[in-house]
Order: structure tokens, then sequence, then C-alpha cells
């Protein structure tokens, strides 16, 4: 998988575990554990669609090197999701099915992905699968951190090779709105990127407008979806 790849999984893969994800919480008591999953079990299959803010912190292995962006994402199941940044620059990231397409008006141009493989499709929509699904891939631990109110799941892949450059996933659950609104994907070398959930919405009506980019005039098309274009 070429680094432009790795990259937009990472980012898309946590969206997708913050909406859609549904979680191991492996709380103290047994029945406490059956309750709370399954009420966050009911919220979450209940969504269809979700928008929300958000802030996006990527920290690299370097000392001192943090990149911080933010905007607002709608997420229509099966699959569509879009990342409208607003900062640093203004930037969609849109992904509809196996298509990802970048926009980037400061370079007046837009980049074009695809996960068409099925390793990458495979790895991008796990977390829209049942429970069942999720254990497959993942081992799942409570983690316990004081001063929040949120409730912590750790996941690690239990097949290194598979999810290539993924070392865990932290999720921060909501206990009022069942629902994640912090995850923090780490990469096996060391990078990490945290993301944080703000004015949640589920189920709000999105016009299907809201997944299609509207291009100027004379945008230039970069097309990396063919392998021997993709940048290592």
């Amino acid at each position: 998988m070429s680094l432009r790849a790795k990259t937009i999984y990472v980012v898309v893969t946590t969206l997708f575990l913050v909406a859609f994800a549904i979680p191991l919480v492996g709380l103290a008591q047994k029945g406490e554990f059956e309750e709370f999953l399954g009420r966050v079990n009911q919220k979450l299959s209940s969504i269809e669609t979700l928008s929300a803010s958000f802030k996006q912190v990527r920290e690299t292995s370097a000392p001192g090197q943090k990149m911080e962006a933010g905007g607002k994402l709608f997420l229509d199941k099966p699959r569509k999701v879009l990342l409208d940044y607003d900062r640093p620059e203004r930037q969609k990231f849109l992904v509809n099915d196996t298509e990802v397409t970048v926009y980037v008006p400061s370079m007046n141009q837009v980049q074009k992905y695809s996960l068409s493989g099925k390793l990458e499709t495979d790895q991008l929509f796990v977390f829209w699968e049942p429970l069942s699904k999720l254990e497959e891939h993942f081992s799942v631990a409570q983690v316990r951190q004081k001063g929040t109110r949120l409730r912590y799941v750790e996941l690690v892949p239990k097949d290194k090779a598979t999810w290539e450059g993924l070392k865990r996933i932290t999720l921060g659950i909501d206990p009022d709105l069942l629902l994640p609104t912090f995850v923090d994907v780490e990469e096996a070398g060391g990078d990490r990127v945290k993301m944080t959930l703000s004015n949640v919405k589920t189920n709000p009506k999105l016009d299907s407008s809201v997944f299609l980019l509207k291009l100027p005039a004379g945008v230039e098309v970069v097309d990396f979806s063919k392998e021997e274009n993709a940048p290592e």
C-alpha cells in the first residue's frame, strides 16, 4: 500500500469507527457490560446518517511535530463520507464506496484514488459490520483514564500483516450519546491521529448533493487510481 493510500486509510478508518463501529466495553461487572453494550448497539444500529464538527491532530514520532486541522464531517450509510476541512486550509475529502476524491482549492487540483482492491476495501469497511466481525479482527481491552467522563476501549489488530501500519485504536465513548466522540489511531511507526467530535447530530436529513463536489472550470485532475500512477 502506498504512503498516500495509508494516510487515506488511517483518516477514513477513524471516521467510520467514530460513526458506526459496534464498540466493546470491558466493564467490571458482566451485568453492567451487557446493559451498556446493549444500549450502545441499539443506538448505533439506529444511525443511518451523521454530521459533526471535528478537530484532528496528527502527531509524528519526531519531537514537537504536531499538525492540527478541523472542519465538518458527514456520513451516509452504507459507504459515503465527506470531510470538509476549513483549517488550516480548505480541502474536501470525499469517499464514495471505493472511490476517494481530494479537492485542494489552493492548488486548483483534484486528486483521485481507488480503494478497489479487496484488502483495502475490507479494511475500510470492516467497521460497518456486526460485532462478531469486529471481534474477528481486533483484540479488545478496557482502558481506564482519570479525569474524563468518557469510557475508553482499546482495539489491537490480531493480524499485523493484514492491518499493515496500524498499531492500535483507542475509542472514547460518550456515555450519554452512546457514541465514540474521540478516536486515537496509533500507527506502527509511532505517528498518531487523534480526532475529537462535537456538535454530533444523528440521522440528519442529508441531501445527496452534500456528497457531490462542485469543481470550478479548469481544475487540474491528477488520477492516482491506477496502481502504476500511485506514488510510493
